[in-house]
């Protein structure tokens, strides 16, 4: 083709037709910067191909790891309620003036349980390598950082707060009234943790005591029916936001 070309060109040269060289030319290099012009775009629209399938691929990983964030969650939040209904026995029990069991011990140490939220990072991580305009919906990707920057960040800030208060408890208000902390079944569900009074009867008219346990019942409660609940809802509606992207980009 390029001896094709090149033999035309020769010709009109040595026939002297400079104005018909010169219209040639000009044709030629159209024709060659239309084929640049096509192969950008062939590159461009592979290159955007090969973006739309890396972003599903992300958006399918972040919808993955938010679905076992919801899960832990409502692991937590379960665990929580039943330190709820413990704690409320154990303040029944001392205000009532109840005699001592082995429940006692067995509803102390499920109240003071530790929950830990434990979060899915690895796909925003990977989001924030490639850029976050690698999303291309702006109201996705908003919602996205909210999220991951935001919420995230907010509630583990507060359920810290609440673990330094567990803590708190375990190793202050305790030690002079317990036999022993973190005292655990390692090999049963839940762990079953107790926490054996070493005077019951002097707890029914201890006063830091009895204060200890009701306030940290309302900090379970704060955590279960507010934090653990927005945080739920918040992590539902963004992989509902999610899902419709998804199922744009596939269709």
């Amino acid at each position: 083709m390029i001896k094709f070309f090149r033999h035309i060109r020769q010709r009109l040269l040595s026939e002297n037709k400079f104005s018909k060289y010169l219209l040639y030319a000009i044709g030629e290099i159209i024709l060659v910067v239309i084929g640049i012009l096509i192969a950008l775009q062939i590159n461009n629209w592979n290159q955007d191909r090969i973006n739309a399938n890396e972003e599903l691929a992300i958006l399918k990983s972040l919808k993955a790891g938010l679905k076992k964030d919801q899960a832990d969650i409502l692991y937590n939040k379960s665990y929580f309620v039943e330190s709820i209904a413990d704690a409320n026995k154990v303040i029944e029990a001392l205000e009532s003036d109840l005699p001592y069991n082995d429940s006692i011990p067995v509803y102390l140490g499920r109240m003071m349980r530790p929950m830990k939220f434990l979060h899915s990072t690895s796909a925003f991580e990977t989001l924030k390598s490639k850029g976050i305009g690698f999303i291309h919906n702006t109201e996705l990707r908003d919602g996205i950082i909210r999220v991951f920057d935001s919420r995230y960040t907010f509630f583990l800030g507060e359920e810290n707060r609440h673990l330094d208060e567990l803590y708190r408890g375990l190793e202050e208000i305790f030690p002079a009234r317990l036999e022993e902390s973190y005292v655990f079944d390692l090999n049963a569900k839940g762990l079953n943790p107790k926490l054996v009074p070493i005077n019951y009867e002097a707890l029914k008219t201890d006063q830091e005591f009895p204060y200890y346990i009701k306030s940290f019942k309302n900090r379970i409660i704060v955590m279960t029916d507010f934090h653990y609940k927005i945080m739920d809802n918040i992590v539902v509606n963004l992989m509902d936001s999610i899902d419709e992207e998804i199922n744009h980009l596939e269709n």
